[in-house]
């Protein structure tokens, strides 16, 4: 079993409940399986998925109660797990009443691919007695990630691990979950507005967002495009980079960047799973430019180190991948992430002369050991990653 980074036990060491979101197929299941038989003794699993368990508690949630307290007045402690929350939140009022009625004796675990249709539909967060937690594809912090398998096929565990089926479970997966799922949830009305919005979202990942034009690709409103890539942040299926600026109000009304969760998803969107990719190609440097900006995320989540991301985009278009801050007045370090193999001259950097004359200059890319060149410190990217926690 691959030790995940996601440790919930630490928290439940400590009798804290936690939530643990993840979009659909980033393992979130098999880890608290393989949780519960291995470390977790007094436990229950309730998996809203399966169809008899939840009519049993979308008909009566009280259940839970008398059940939780026969295993507390047995066990004294227990922890229990249930998957796929939002499928009944309000299940949640019963497990406010659990907490507070067997201070810390009861522990939950509620896992769920999305806290959007919980808070959307008024449900109960449980107000501060839950930490919130998250669970992504598989990072270079669990395994030895082979890169072009990951950039090809992306990093799901099920797909990442499987023989060859790749592009069959890509394709199935975006047919059944990223089509299906979200309209099954609720979260959007016109299926087939939002498969059209989703592929040119996949065609624009890791570019500034016009939603004026965008939204007339789509044939829909601004106010209905911000609604649906809003969708796609709170499943998890994006990742937002607003731009960067000193002054916030003008930060805000930068055009965001999404960055899809996955790369074999991304391919899978865009048709190219079964295209060759080329080392030296364009599309390799932007799988590996979104594959890297995801590492990050990664691992600023996991570690829970504090960074903030943003991008920084000149007048005349030229940019820099990423501005790393604790907050937005103190910049830490500015990235560029190239696919090369060998230093080169990275002339974007100068831009920042003006409005970041000290900030730090690092390359995360192929280079095989650490270099410095014209100002600029390369790093492969794992060890650039390893870096992080030093800022």
């Amino acid at each position: 079993m691959i030790n995940r980074a996601c440790n919930i036990l630490k928290f439940i060491d400590k009798k804290k409940s936690v939530f643990v979101f993840g979009a659909r197929g980033t393992g979130k299941t098999s880890y608290l399986k393989a949780l519960r038989e291995n470390k977790l003794k007094n436990s229950i699993y309730l998996d809203f998925l399966n169809n008899t368990t939840f009519r049993r508690y979308f008909e009566n949630p009280d259940l839970l109660i008398a059940e939780v307290s026969s295993l507390v007045a047995k066990h004294k402690t227990i922890v229990v797990i249930i998957d796929e929350v939002q499928k009944i939140p309000k299940i949640l009022d019963t497990v406010h009443l659990l907490i507070e009625e067997h201070h810390g004796n009861v522990v939950f675990i509620l896992t769920g691919s999305s806290a959007r249709k919980l808070k959307r539909g008024g449900a109960n967060l449980l107000a501060g007695r839950a930490i919130t937690n998250y669970m992504y594809p598989l990072s270079s912090l669990e395994c030895d990630i082979d890169l072009p398998r990951a950039l090809q096929y992306g990093t799901l565990p099920g797909i990442y691990f499987s023989e060859d089926i790749e592009v069959e479970s890509l394709e199935t997966y975006i047919n059944t979950y990223l089509r299906e799922e979200i309209l099954e949830e609720a979260l959007v009305r016109k299926l087939e507005t939002f498969i059209r919005f989703i592929e040119i979202a996949a065609q624009m990942n890791g570019e500034p967002i016009n939603f004026t034009k965008i939204a007339k690709q789509c044939k829909v409103s601004p106010n209905t495009l911000a609604e649906y890539f809003s969708v796609l942040q709170d499943t998890l299926i994006a990742h937002r980079l607003d731009g960067h600026d000193k002054s916030l109000r003008r930060q805000l009304l930068q055009a965001p960047k999404y960055y899809f969760f996955d790369c074999g998803v991304l391919n899978a969107l865009n048709g190219e799973l079964r295209t060759e990719l080329k080392p030296t190609s364009f599309r390799y440097g932007k799988l590996f430019e979104t594959f890297v900006v995801l590492e990050i995320i990664r691992v600023n989540s996991y570690k829970s180190l504090g960074l903030r991301f943003n991008y920084w985009r000149e007048k005349t278009g030229k940019e820099i991948d990423l501005i790393i801050s604790k907050s937005l007045a103190r910049p830490l370090v500015a990235i560029e992430i190239k696919s090369f193999t060998e230093p080169e001259d990275l002339p974007n950097f100068d831009l920042l002369e003006e409005d970041m004359p000290k900030i730090k200059r690092w390359c995360f890319c192929n280079v095989p050991r650490r270099a410095d060149h014209n100002g600029v410190t390369f790093f492969p990217w794992r060890e650039g990653l390893s870096q992080l926690e030093n800022l």
